[in-house]
């Protein structure tokens, strides 16, 4: 079982619980997976930053690889209370349009990082928990970084721009989490993509686009997991149906979130068609069942979802979202996995 969710969530969820630490919430609802950006996706564990000090990253950051990029999320407020919501381009079309001014963009470095104190923060955690290192993109973070729509066009009318900074993401990241591997991989089981491709009803781009852009670059994360013995997990919301034949293909293991609202990520055929090639994540849904449903009703969907994606393994319980927001009661989130512990997930 894992779960991660916005710091406001936590903080009320502890406060809910009457627990201080993360451990300590980790440890009362018996969750099984821990993140190495902790919760809230922020930063729990990680190098020690020694680069530029005009990035302004606090003395006690932790992995919150956006901050890298100087990429910087709002804090927006709604009806149920504070979330992060998209930041402004770090490399937008206005002040970067051409590969040439591209090229002058601050790009972060790997030496800009001191890795060796990994393994003395991740032991503990290691000892009691599988561990997932988290933080990386190949496709969802140059298009928050560029600005989706910019992105998005270009990958049709500028394919030589979109290739340059996919690659510079992509390149980074796997340089970064191969030096973090190579001192504690041993103590990591869960290498993680967040790569949203999917929306409500079908993929974002085509498939032909998918393998052009998305194809090498997760091919070549997933060499780099399991040059390890890790597993890589990729992350997309929505309807990605089209696309998990290619996941399989490319070297995924895991496939996040399964959303239960998209009617094409049915449990049932999802895991009859996929469930021998691929390992399946989510399952309770998050845009209905947990923020609205009754703890007797988000019981009876988690173990729905055990039961549908759970057969003979291969399925790890979370949300069907996996970073649960305000409008989630914890009253819910703790009546999921105590269902989830029920079912002996």
């Amino acid at each position: 079982m894992m779960m991660s969710a916005s710091e406001w969530v936590i903080a009320r969820l502890k406060k809910h619980l009457g627990v201080e630490t993360d451990r300590d919430l980790h440890r009362t609802l018996q969750l099984d997976i821990f993140d190495m950006r902790g919760f809230d996706y922020k930063g729990a564990i990680g190098p020690a930053f020694t680069g530029p000090r005009e990035l302004n990253l606090p003395l006690e950051w932790k992995g919150d690889l956006f901050k890298v990029f100087n990429y910087h999320e709002h804090i927006t407020e709604n009806e149920f209370g504070p979330a992060c919501s998209l930041g402004d381009p770090c490399f937008g079309v206005d002040k970067y349009p051409t590969v040439k001014e591209l090229e002058e963009f601050p790009w972060p470095r790997i030496d800009w990082f001191d890795f060796s104190n990994i393994r003395s923060q991740l032991e503990e955690w290691a000892d009691e928990f599988a561990v997932t290192a988290s933080g990386a993109s190949v496709f969802q973070h140059p298009t928050l970084f560029r600005g989706i729509e910019q992105m998005l066009f270009e990958m049709a009318a500028e394919p030589d721009l979109t290739e340059f900074l996919l690659d510079k993401v992509t390149n980074f990241y796997c340089d970064y989490f191969e030096c973090l591997f190579g001192e504690a991989g041993d103590l990591i089981d869960i290498f993680r993509l967040a790569d949203d491709i999917g929306g409500q009803s079908g993929l974002i781009i085509s498939t032909g686009m998918l393998e052009t852009y998305l194809g090498q670059r997760v091919r070549k994360c997933a060499a780099l997991a399991h040059k390890y013995d890790i597993k890589l997990l990729f992350h997309s919301d929505g309807n990605i149906l089209d696309a998990i034949p290619r996941l399989i293909e490319w070297g995924v293991d895991i496939i996040d979130p399964v959303q239960p609202e998209v009617p094409d990520m049915n449990h049932v055929d999802l895991k009859r068609e996929f469930g021998e090639d691929v390992c399946f994540c989510g399952g309770v849904g998050a845009q209905e069942i947990l923020p609205r449903g009754t703890v007797e009703e988000v019981g009876a969907e988690t173990r729905r979802a055990i039961d549908e994606l759970g057969g003979g393994g291969g399925y790890i319980l979370s949300p069907g979202h996996p970073s649960l927001q305000m409008d989630v009661p914890p009253e819910n989130i703790v009546a999921m996995f105590e269902a989830g512990l029920e079912s002996g997930t």
